[in-house]
């Protein structure tokens, strides 16, 4: 027995989408087998899908022969629809759950592979909780709103250049691949949607830089407008600001990645390496 098309299997199970969910479903295989294919070699690795939905993704990733697929859904309707092709994938593990509960170090001790659809209420919140459990990723593979993807991608000076671009770009590569169309999904949603591929960094900053930088960026991109000297006054100090090699009148959004490390260090009274 075959399974009958994305929609078709929808259908069958009176699955549609919930806006209190988040949902805009892909019904487009041709479509979903190229987020799975952008992810990388997947096959054999343990790879992590958050909200499934009707399985269009969750097909398209177990096509590629992932050694287990773990497909978190809270979503009760989905289950069902997400059995029935158990049966067809016994590599497939379901756990009907909060994405947002659950925790990377929770799911084995292997490095995950995330490939995902994300609901658009959630998707940040999920990301930074994956960032502050980066040593259990291998890569992460995700749809989000085009504006999120571009911040999270955003260059020095620019106007989507913020604290989700340097708390991703600090300890990852981060790559835009595509932006998908609102008439790929049902229903279309009001935004275009991107593809951003983000992969670890194999040296990264230790945990106290990088819980500093959080700190320090959440400062200065608070009160954005004004210049570094103001916005970082409770915290770094002019004097410190200028050794760094950094303009007391800039602000945050004119500083790279490394000039926030740097000041991390700094406050940290470490040397100016990255560990």
């Amino acid at each position: 027995m075959t399974l009958p098309s994305i929609a078709q299997h929808a259908k069958s199970h009176g699955i549609i989408p919930d806006k209190k969910l988040g949902q805009n479903f892909l019904f487009d295989l041709s479509l979903c087998d190229k987020i799975a294919k952008t992810s990388g070699n997947i096959k054999n690795e343990t790879v992590l899908e958050v909200g499934p939905g009707p399985a269009g993704l969750t097909r398209a990733i177990l096509a590629c022969s992932p050694k287990k697929l773990i497909a978190i859904e809270k979503d009760s309707r989905c289950i069902a629809l997400l059995e029935e092709i158990k049966e067809h994938f016994p590599q497939l593990e379901i756990m009907e759950a909060d994405a947002l509960k659950v925790k990377l170090s929770s799911l084995g001790t292997e490095k995950i592979t995330i490939v995902a659809n994300l609901p658009y209420n959630v998707g940040t919140e999920l990301l930074f909780s994956w960032l502050d459990e980066i040593k259990y990723v291998e890569s992460i593979t995700i749809m989000l709103q085009k504006e999120v993807v571009d911040r999270i991608c955003a260059n020095p000076s620019s106007k989507a250049y913020g604290k989700l671009s340097i708390m991703c770009q600090l300890i990852c590569d981060v790559e835009k691949e595509f932006d998908v169309s609102p008439a790929a999904f049902f229903p279309p949603p009001k935004v275009t949607s991107s593809i951003v591929r983000i992969v670890p960094k194999q040296t990264r900053p230790t945990e106290q830089i990088i819980e500093t930088v959080r700190k320090i960026t959440s400062l200065a991109f608070n009160q954005r407008r004004k210049m570094l000297r103001s916005s970082l006054k409770t915290m770094i100090s002019e004097d410190i600001l200028q050794e760094c090699g950094i303009d007391p009148q800039d602000r945050a959004e004119n500083l790279s990645v490394d000039d926030y490390v740097k000041l991390a260090l700094y406050y940290n009274n470490s040397p100016l390496k990255i560990s």
